[in-house]
This record gives C-alpha cells, structure tokens and sequence, in this order.
C-alpha cells in the first residue's frame, strides 16, 4: 500500500520550468545580448577610430617628411622648359598654378643609374589636397608631363613666405620690381623660406629653412 502510494507520487516529484520562468529567462538572456553586442560594437567603432587616427598621423608623417627633404635640399641650379627658356632654381608667383617651383638635390638612386641627383619639384593645392609634382629630367622636351602624388588631404591653406636680405618677409619670389637679367645671373637667393600648412583637423605645420 505505501509502496502503491510512493510510486503515485513519483510523477509529482518531476518539477520543470514554468511558462513565466521560460518568459523571465528569455528577457535575461535578450538584455544581455544586448549589451554584449552594444560593448563589442563600441569595441568595433573604436578600433575603427583608432584606425583611421593612426593612418592619418602616417599620412601627415610622411608628408612632412618629403617637404623637409625637399625645401631643406635646394640648390641653385636653373633649368631650361620645353619651349627652351631659362626658369630660376627657386620660382614663385602668382601668375602660375603652383605655389613653388625649385631644384633640389640629393635625388635618390638606389639602382646607380647614370642620372642626374637632381630633381625638379612644384607644389600646389587643388582641392583642398597638398599635391606635390616632378620631372624626370632637369631640362624638359617639349610637352614634358610631371608625375604627381598628393601628399595630404583636408589641406584649409597653405602658405610660403620667403625672407630676403633686408629680413623682409615677402609672398613671392623672386620679390616684386626685383631686376633680373635673362641669364639669371644676378637672381636672389632667400635667406630662409617659411612653409605653413593647415590642415581641418591637425591645425597648423610649420616649417622653416634657412639657406644662409
């Protein structure tokens, strides 16, 4: 009889979950679901940040790198355009499209070719980007096309000031009314040149070289 009665009870004894307990587990686990996918997608965003921060500071890192090679390695060697005309080792105005056109030096030549170490470069801005140009020869053929790569981007301006021999800061170069004879003989030479660059998101860079 108790043994009849135990085995009647077993059934009983088998507890499982309860609808409203399933109900409160689901919304348990949907919460934290949530925000764990809330932490991993900060997580993802920050690394993007990160990233885009990083290779922004590789960008202006490099930039600034060629534009102190270049500026800091000028040398007075004029050259000849395609149309054959002399052109100045260190020119600018604003009567062309770049703000400055020079000779440099110190051109790499890790293959040793029988090249000039030599280097004609330019700047310009176009679309609030830093574009800077070259040729591959000194003197050019008609119709010579420069290479171009863009340096930086978010450029707001860029200015060059160039400081002469009576510590006079001028905007072109040579500076205006200066007297120069077609074989550049009694051409100028800037005691120091001034670059700065601002950008939307860094602020300012600025830069100087002295030649004296």
């Amino acid at each position: 009889m108790s043994s009849e009665r135990q085995n009647h009870r077993m059934p009983g004894q088998q507890q499982g979950f309860t609808l409203l307990e399933l109900l409160i587990a689901s919304i348990v686990f949907a919460i934290m679901a949530i925000m764990a996918y809330g932490g991993l997608q900060n997580i993802l965003t920050n690394h993007e940040i990160v990233e885009a921060s990083l290779k922004r500071l590789r960008q202006v890192q490099q930039a600034v790198t060629i534009i102190n090679r270049d500026f800091s390695q000028i040398v007075n060697r004029p050259i000849r355009d395609g149309y054959g005309n002399l052109q100045a080792n260190l020119k600018s105005d604003e009567a062309t499209d770049e703000l400055v056109e020079f000779t440099r030096g110190g051109r790499p030549n890790p293959a040793g070719l029988l090249r000039s170490s030599l280097q004609r470069v330019a700047y310009r801005t176009e679309d609030n980007k830093l574009i800077r140009s070259y040729w591959k020869d000194l003197d050019r053929v008609p119709e010579a096309e420069p290479l171009e790569k863009t340096l930086l981007d978010k450029v707001d301006k860029v200015t060059i000031r160039y400081l002469d021999d009576n510590a006079n800061w001028q905007d072109q170069w040579p500076p205006v009314n200066t007297q120069v004879d077609n074989t550049l003989s009694n051409y100028p030479t800037p005691v120091a040149i001034e670059v700065v660059i601002k950008l939307d998101d860094w602020g300012e860079i600025r830069r100087l070289y002295s030649f004296q």
